[in-house]
């Protein structure tokens, strides 16, 4: 009985860990940029994308291919044509023609014809423009992970600003529920003022709200994170981050330059504007003559009836080969008009990637200024949070002493949640321009090692 006692704690410990709930999914900055980068539907498509080009590649190789067609053609004439031929043939007089059939009325003949490119300028001109491609769509790929990147790190430090905003909520909560305690005992003790404690209700009522609004939020960002990085919903997870030291890192993000050569919008100009080229030459090359050779290889027959498998009959055979060479002379001006419009949209895309740099330029020197004034604003606001405890310490041992009103001490409290509210998003704030700094240099994929 004692060992049944004994083993009886024991089982229930077993128990409680078979039915407790998971644990709370811990994940890192760079875990979340790694699941959202493997479950983005937007970089996936542009990979498809990306494998669907190499095989346009393969459909435009295999004109340069030979062509090899096969034909069958069963034809009846109720009706055959008639032919004039010259009557002196016959015997007849210098001038007349004498209406004559040839053929009979069942034909069938079957045809193999194959023809191979040998020179074509424009296609010769076009070459170029695979590797231009592929490097068009590389960079598209590029493209959709950053903007993955800066969408998932936005959310998660989002996240982690909301939590320590909570974190910093429910610690004002607990001070002033230890407030609302020593309020009651002065009251039940007979120099306290009843309104004090109404008054602390009240406060802590509008911490409870904004707690509450807090919790919602947080909750619809770690679905969002889910969301991003393929997470199931029924698992709970919660981001985490090491302790955040902006001056230690300040002078990292402070140093990066723009390169805007670098930058992958940039690049993607720069490919189209050399692909516009391209097609632009290779339009002018159809100008010149295309070359193709060509073998024809064919068996035909006739006959007064259907029955074509009368060994009786023969089959007639016929073949060529030889060269076709196409010349174009006149287009109705097509070709000129085309280049044209080609040439309007390089000049288009070379305006595009001026006011690209323009404006480039013009984030990048915001983010940067952005980013010192987030600095120094969080310096300000550290300052401004020791000063806030000072005070609120030393007004609760005057309350305490009942030197000062409740009305004073509860100005304090709110004093202080607003300097370390004010704080945390300072913090975030600060993390965010070092994010959009990061985006606007076109190194954002550097937010990987932003641990």
């Amino acid at each position: 009985m004692k060992l049944f006692l004994r083993l009886l704690p024991c089982c229930w410990v077993l128990a409680a860990s078979t039915y407790a709930q998971p644990a709370t999914r811990q994940l890192t900055l760079q875990e979340t940029l790694n699941l959202a980068l493997t479950n983005s539907a937007q970089i996936k498509k542009s990979r498809l994308d990306r494998e669907s080009l190499e095989l346009r590649f393969r459909e435009g190789k295999s004109a340069y291919l030979p062509q090899i067609n096969a034909g069958v053609g069963f034809d009846y004439f109720p009706v055959l044509g008639a032919q004039f031929l010259p009557a002196e043939l016959f015997g007849g007089a210098d001038g007349d023609y004498v209406p004559a059939t040839f053929g009979q009325p069942w034909q069938l003949g079957a045809t193999l014809n194959v023809q191979q490119p040998l020179y074509n300028e424009s296609a010769r001109r076009m070459a170029p423009a695979a590797n231009i491609s592929r490097a068009l769509y590389d960079l598209l790929v590029n493209r959709a992970e950053e903007e993955v990147l800066f969408n998932t790190a936005t959310v998660f430090y989002q996240s982690l600003q909301t939590e320590q905003l909570l974190r910093s909520v429910n610690a004002n909560l607990d001070k002033l529920k230890a407030l609302q305690r020593m309020a009651e005992l002065q009251v039940a003790n007979g120099y306290g003022i009843p309104t004090d404690v109404k008054r602390i209700q009240v406060a802590r009522a509008n911490l409870e709200t904004q707690r509450q609004n807090l919790l919602n939020g947080i909750q619809a960002l770690h679905r969002t994170l889910q969301f991003l990085c393929g997470i199931p919903y029924e698992e709970s997870v919660t981001p985490t981050e090491a302790p955040i030291t902006p001056a230690a890192d300040s002078a990292r993000w402070q140093a990066l330059n723009l390169e805007l050569e670098s930058t992958t919008e940039n690049r993607l100009l720069q490919n189209q504007l050399e692909l516009n080229r391209i097609q632009i030459r290779s339009l002018r090359g159809e100008a010149m003559p295309r070359v193709h050779a060509y073998a024809l290889a064919g068996l035909q027959t006739q006959r007064t009836n259907v029955n074509f498998f009368d060994t009786g009959h023969r089959w007639y055979g016929l073949a060529a080969v030889g060269f076709k060479v196409e010349v174009p002379i006149f287009d109705g001006f097509s070709r000129r008009h085309k280049a044209g419009q080609m040439t309007i949209d390089g000049l288009k895309i070379e305006e595009d990637r001026r006011q690209l740099d323009a404006a480039r330029q013009l984030e990048f020197y915001q983010a940067r200024d952005q980013l010192a004034g987030a600095l120094q604003l969080l310096h300000t606001q550290e300052d401004n949070v020791a000063l806030a405890r000072e005070i609120a310490a030393k007004l609760t041992l005057q309350y305490q002493e009942g030197v000062i009103a409740l009305g004073e001490l509860l100005n304090a409290q709110t004093a202080l949640s607003e300097a370390e509210t004010n704080y945390w998003q300072q913090v975030f704030s600060y993390k965010l321009a070092a994010l959009k700094l990061m985006k606007a240099a076109g190194q954002l994929k550097l937010v990987m090692s932003d641990e």
